[in-house]
């Protein structure tokens, strides 16, 4: 376990705040036999810290994409609410972000959902194995943001950004819905069960490095969690180098700082 850095005033809070999240969460995904397992900056800190990155303010974790679906259905049934916890469906976002799920803390929603603490939850998909259908996959995922969100593509570039800026500006309304149903059908055709290899889709690190083997994941291994028992890849080795490289290390001083404000709300009155 390294050294940690100092607390910024109410981090600490905050971080016990998406703890008790991630046990309701836990709660109710084992009550209905699904599976989640950390990834991300989340898996990161249970590897290099046992527990949340000193200076990170979210969770990050993953479903595979059969279980994420059920838990879909699941957590609409239940009116979007998980006890004092909001749920944020895919295709009914609260805040225009990522097309993935969000459980998000009531406490500071007067301030706005951008301010309250959440976890981000990833649905995984199967891969191809063809490199021309990959490539059809990851347009589809880019169509499919564009016509969820109708905003510009983040974080993939100033080509594509500027060619989703295009699209918007001459596509009409009832094909973004149309878009909609057709890229997803696209993304999730291939097994997230069976597939060689498998990606988040519109995890943080992009397309091209986000896609690695499933067995990189499955089995998935049990580790501690600020002294709570978690899931996260199995191959914690190869999965965390995939996405960061040299995990191990820990990043410029500089740079060991929340990437949000919401922090700022849980410090003790």
């Amino acid at each position: 376990m390294m050294g940690d850095v100092q607390m910024e005033n109410g981090l600490e809070e905050l971080q016990q705040k998406l703890l008790d999240m991630l046990e309701i969460f836990q709660n109710f995904t084992e009550q209905n036999g699904l599976v989640f397992f950390l990834v991300g900056g989340s898996a990161l800190g249970a590897a290099r810290h046992e527990g949340f990155i000193p200076w990170d303010d979210d969770v990050d974790i993953a479903m595979m994409r059969s279980d994420f679906e059920k838990m879909e259905r699941l957590m609409a049934g239940r009116n979007n609410r998980l006890g004092d916890y909001v749920y944020s469906p895919v295709e009914q976002h609260l805040l225009p972000e990522a097309p993935i799920g969000y459980l998000y803390d009531t406490t500071h929603l007067q301030k706005g959902y951008a301010n309250t603490a959440k976890i981000d939850i990833h649905p995984i998909d199967g891969v191809p194995e063809n490199k021309l259908l990959r490539k059809v996959q990851k347009i589809a995922s880019l169509v499919y943001y564009l016509s969820e969100y109708r905003l510009p593509v983040k974080n993939k570039g100033k080509t594509i950004r500027n060619i989703s800026k295009v699209i918007l500006k001459v596509t009409p309304e009832f094909l973004f819905r149309f878009y909609l149903k057709i890229c997803k059908k696209i993304m999730t055709s291939w097994s997230d069960e069976t597939s060689v290899n498998i990606c988040s889709l519109f995890g943080v690190a992009g397309y091209e490095r986000e896609v690695m083997p499933r067995n990189y994941l499955m089995p998935l291994q049990k580790v501690k969690f600020q002294n709570r028992e978690f899931l996260m890849p199995g191959r914690q080795e190869e999965y965390l180098t995939r996405l960061y490289g040299d995990y191990k290390t820990l990043p410029p001083e500089n740079e060991r700082h929340p990437r949000h404000k919401n922090y700022r709300l849980y410090k003790r009155s």
